[in-house]
C-alpha cells in the first residue's frame, strides 16, 4: 500500500501553528531574559554600594570623591578598584553599546561614562560643563552611611546624560517604566517612573 504523504494544506497549517506558538514563546524569552538583567542590574548596584561602604570604613567615613579639579583619581572607579576589581559591575546590562573604554573610543568626547551607572555628587568648581558650578547644602563632611538611608548613592540612569546625539557608537537605553536605586543604607530598589523624570 503506498504512503500517504502532507497535502499542502496541512504544510501550511504546521507552519501556521509553529508561527503561532513562535509568536507567543518569543516575548516571553525575551522578558524572561531581561528579567536576568534586571537582577544583574541590581547586583551590580548593590555590590557597588557595599564597596563604596568598605571605602568609607577605611577612610573615617569620607566617601570616594567624582570628579573635580585637583583630585588626583580621574574617576570614582578609580577609589574603589581595591574594592570592585570587575569593570562590568560599572555597567547597565541592558545597554547595548561599546565599553566606555574600548580603544577605539577612548579620549574622544562622545565616550565619557558612555552606559555607566552613575555616582551622585555634586561638582562645587564646574568642571562638568553639563552642569556648572553648584551651591551645595552642605559642604564635604563625614556621612553616616546607615543615618540617611534615604539618600542615593548610585543608579541605572547616568549614561543617559551624557551620549551626545552624534556619539560615533551605538547607544541605545531600554524603555523602562522605572529605575534602579541604591541607596546610603546599602539597600537598592526600583523607583517608578522615567529615568530624567526621577533625576529631577
Amino acid at each position: 500500500m503506498r504512503r500517504r504523504g502532507f497535502t499542502l494544506i496541512e504544510l501550511l497549517v504546521v507552519i501556521a501553528i509553529i508561527a503561532i506558538l513562535a509568536a507567543i514563546l518569543f516575548p516571553v524569552f525575551a522578558r524572561a531574559r531581561e528579567s536576568a538583567r534586571r537582577t544583574s542590574c541590581v547586583s551590580n548596584l548593590s555590590q557597588l554600594c557595599k564597596a563604596a561602604m568598605m571605602y568609607g570604613s577605611d577612610y573615617d567615613e569620607f566617601l570616594p570623591v567624582g570628579v573635580t579639579q585637583g583630585n588626583p583619581m580621574p574617576n570614582v572607579s578609580f577609589g574603589l578598584y581595591p574594592y570592585v576589581k570587575s569593570e562590568a559591575a560599572y555597567y547597565c546590562p541592558s545597554v547595548d553599546i561599546l565599553s566606555t573604554y574600548d580603544p577605539t573610543l577612548a579620549h574622544t568626547p562622545d565616550n565619557w561614562a558612555a552606559g555607566n551607572v552613575g555616582y551622585y555628587f555634586w561638582s562645587m568648581d564646574g568642571i562638568h560643563p553639563h552642569t556648572g558650578p553648584f551651591i551645595v547644602r552642605h559642604p564635604p563632611r563625614r556621612l553616616s552611611l546607615a543615618s540617611e538611608p534615604d539618600l542615593w548613592m548610585w543608579s541605572d540612569v547616568f549614561g543617559q546624560f551624557f551620549w551626545s546625539q552624534g556619539a560615533p557608537f551605538a547607544h541605545q537605553m531600554p524603555k523602562w517604566s522605572f529605575t534602579n536605586v541604591a541607596f546610603m543604607d546599602g539597600h537598592v530598589k526600583a523607583i517608578s517612573g522615567r529615568p530624567v523624570e526621577v533625576f529631577k
